[in-house]
């Protein structure tokens, strides 16, 4: 089964002017594969000023299904 939820959220997103952050990794092809959400990290201690890492979501937040490797 695959998960529909990144077209359905940006559709509803559209109307605000916004859309979920994702990206698209590469095949073993080189051809694009199924974006993913990108989680976006904060860090609990705002003392130190460090880069955010980037974190990839390997479920769909919203319904739960494992991406496609």
């Amino acid at each position: 089964m695959t998960c529909t939820c990144i077209s359905t959220v940006n559709r509803q997103l559209r109307i605000g002017g916004t859309q979920l952050k994702t990206m698209t990794a590469l095949d073993e092809h080189g051809r694009n594969g199924v974006p993913r959400v990108l989680v976006r990290v904060e860090f609990t201690d705002s003392a130190g000023r460090r880069q955010q890492p980037i974190t990839i979501a390997t479920h769909c937040p919203f319904c739960g299904t494992k991406y496609e490797d």
